[in-house]
């Protein structure tokens, strides 16, 4: 019981540093003239082009780069999740710094791929 209130406290005390209300009330970065007059063939080999210099995103492939800045992507590799998170968010932070501030990155939703329950013969709606 000790260490869960001495571990509370301290936790409490590293939030505080960290939350800055601020941030929540602060404007997005507006998408640039320049993105957004590209085709999204062109937007989509802007990004390819960044990606293919770093081997850690090379195997990435860019699905979909919209008007919005939003670029969807497909890892056909398999990232375990506490690495997966970090390096998208790196991968956003260089993109944002050598293409366009506005700049969202998202991953492509995946199937289920637990082949027990594909046994079952559990469809959804969308796979029909």
């Amino acid at each position: 019981m000790f260490l869960i209130k001495v571990f509370k406290v301290h936790f409490d005390k590293i939030m505080v540093n960290y939350i800055n209300k601020d941030n929540s009330l602060a404007e997005s970065p507006k998408v640039n003239l320049e993105w957004k007059q590209k085709s999204e063939k062109d937007r989509i080999k802007l990004i390819t082009d960044k990606l293919i210099t770093n081997p850690l995103y090379s195997t990435f492939e860019v699905v979909k780069a919209d008007e919005n800045a939003q670029v969807i992507l497909r890892i056909e590799k398999s990232i375990p999740a506490s690495k997966r998170g970090v390096m998208l968010l790196e991968l956003e932070e260089m993109l944002k710094n050598l293409v366009d501030k506005s700049i969202t990155i998202w991953l492509e939703p995946v199937g289920d791929k637990s082949k027990l329950r594909n046994l079952r013969g559990i469809k959804f709606k969308d796979e029909e």
